[in-house]
């Protein structure tokens, strides 16, 4: 008896180290990543190049809206200095521990008689007094998140440019919130369906290479046939959408997507 209790022992034991062998905490710098995305109908969205960074949207965030010079265009821009993400890998079980995402974006709408900037910092929560941490699975060099991780959003927007009255801009900065909700139509996500995340192949990752859209603004006008305005990815490949997508969410970045269709409109 005695035998079989100290090997109950041991395989216990083993078992405890293995798991705490497999344990780690990763922090994915996110710095320089281009992983800023919203849907604009302004044929400025397509320059390519700084402060527009403007390109095709990736997959699922393309405009509805069949403009010659506009359709299928967004901004983008790279995730700032101090960006970064941490999760806890335990086998493979995957929890977000938290993360900073911070943003410094110039979008020239209109031909450049409007002129936003928006500098804004969003906070990714792990597991708080309130509410539980994303949680995931590691398979293979991919995670696959389960529950929505929390976030916030603080910052500000300015407008320059002749015509920021007509979007109610004092032209100095501003709170970005509520402010831009209601200029753009959109609402606001409180948390982000991270989808998959693609890491590198090491023994111990070290870079999220691809992600799917997290989704960060939605239109509020329930006719839009897409009405997905904003995202954030976490790595250099767009992956697509998670599914399924929240019922309704929004904006941690910029729906532009709205706001620039408003201003052709004016």
């Amino acid at each position: 008896m005695k035998r079989i209790l100290g090997m109950v022992v041991a395989i216990a034991a083993l078992l405890a180290y293995s798991s705490a062998a497999t344990a780690a905490s990763v922090t994915f710098n996110l710095t320089g990543t281009t992983g800023t995305w919203s849907r604009s109908t302004d044929a400025q969205a397509a320059i390519s190049g700084p402060p527009q960074n403007g390109g095709l949207c990736p997959p699922g965030m393309a405009s509805p809206v069949p403009l010659p010079t506009g359709n299928g265009n967004c901004y983008r821009y790279a995730f700032e200095p101090g960006s970064s993400v941490s999760v806890d890998i335990t086998g493979s079980a995957v929890t977000m521990l938290g993360g900073t995402l911070n943003i410094h974006a110039i979008t020239p709408l209109v031909f450049g008689t409007i002129v936003l900037e928006t500098i804004a910092s969003t906070t990714i929560y792990g597991a708080t007094a309130y509410t539980p941490a994303a949680t995931g699975t590691l398979v293979g060099n991919n995670i696959l998140w389960s529950t929505y991780a929390n976030v916030s959003t603080v910052g500000t927007i300015n407008c320059t440019g002749p015509n920021c009255a007509l979007i109610s801009h004092p032209g100095f900065p501003i709170p970005i919130y509520p402010y831009l909700n209601a200029i753009a139509n959109t609402t606001n996500v409180t948390a982000l369906v991270l989808g998959q995340w693609n890491l590198d192949s090491g023994l111990y990752p070290t870079m999220i290479t691809g992600s799917t859209n997290a989704i960060t603004s939605w239109s509020n006008v329930a006719e839009d046939p897409n009405r997905r305005t904003s995202a954030y990815t976490f790595g250099a490949t767009q992956l697509g959408n998670p599914v399924p997508e929240p019922a309704s969410a929004a904006l941690v970045l910029l729906g532009l997507g709205a706001l620039a269709l408003r201003s052709r409109k004016v």
